[in-house]
């Protein structure tokens, strides 16, 4: 039987959280919701893949004017942390 893991390597474990720390997912999802208002109500954060926000859109209007604005949004979004923590969006 395998050792079991400490919660710290659970969570900096790459197959469960990419290896990003819990406190910067928590402030990108308070960023998105508070920086993004009229976006966040027809999308949502669906992962962060390889520091791209990946985004669940529910309207193709949205989904236009965010791939337009994106790299307005990666400034808003970037301001909040010390290094370029989103590079890029895609969506699904």
């Amino acid at each position: 039987m395998k050792n079991p893991k400490s919660l710290k390597e659970i969570i900096t474990d790459h197959k469960i959280f990419g290896g990003l720390n819990i406190s910067n997912l928590m402030i990108l999802n308070s960023v998105w919701k508070n920086e993004m208002k009229e976006y966040s109500l027809y999308c949502d954060i669906f992962s962060i893949e390889k520091k791209t926000l990946v985004l669940k859109i529910k309207n193709p209007v949205v989904k236009n004017e965010i791939y337009i604005k994106k790299d307005i949004i990666l400034r808003k979004i970037n301001k909040y942390f010390n290094s370029n923590f989103i590079k890029d969006i895609k969506f699904v």
